[in-house]
């Protein structure tokens, strides 16, 4: 009988070594707040951060409103200011993007990037292809 449970347990270590989960490559959060001091204090900002790893390394991205966003009638800001870091080298580069107010995705024509906070499973960010 207990040669019978040690079948059983290998069995089951090799089922769950077979179906290990996907690591997860990127991740997205949309916040809003009011910052208290500086230029833009009493002014409701938007807030999207991500996250992606890229070949190993991991990039940081916020995104957030400027004095220079404008709110569009279809409900996106235009002229987001987003900055991705390299957590790893420090590197920082800035790029313009769009944000839509109603769940903060944010889209970086330029580089035919997105990032989307209400994506399954923690949000998405990175490339997207534009189908014509």
């Amino acid at each position: 009988m207990a040669n019978n449970k040690k079948n059983y347990n290998s069995n089951n270590q090799n089922y769950n070594n077979n179906n290990q989960q996907k690591v997860k490559h990127s991740g997205a959060k949309y916040t809003t707040y009011t910052p208290v001091s500086g230029p833009n204090q009493g002014v409701e900002q938007h807030l999207t951060t991500g996250w992606r790893l890229s070949k190993g390394e991991l990039i940081a991205i916020k995104c957030v409103t400027t004095t220079k966003s404008n709110l569009s009638d279809k409900g996106w800001f235009g002229s987001v200011a987003c900055t991705f870091t390299n957590t790893k080298t420090g590197v920082q580069s800035f790029h313009w993007g769009t944000m839509q107010k109603n769940g903060g995705k944010v889209v970086i024509d330029s580089m035919a990037f997105v990032i989307n906070p209400r994506a399954k499973n923690g949000g998405y960010a990175g490339t997207f292809l534009r189908s014509n």
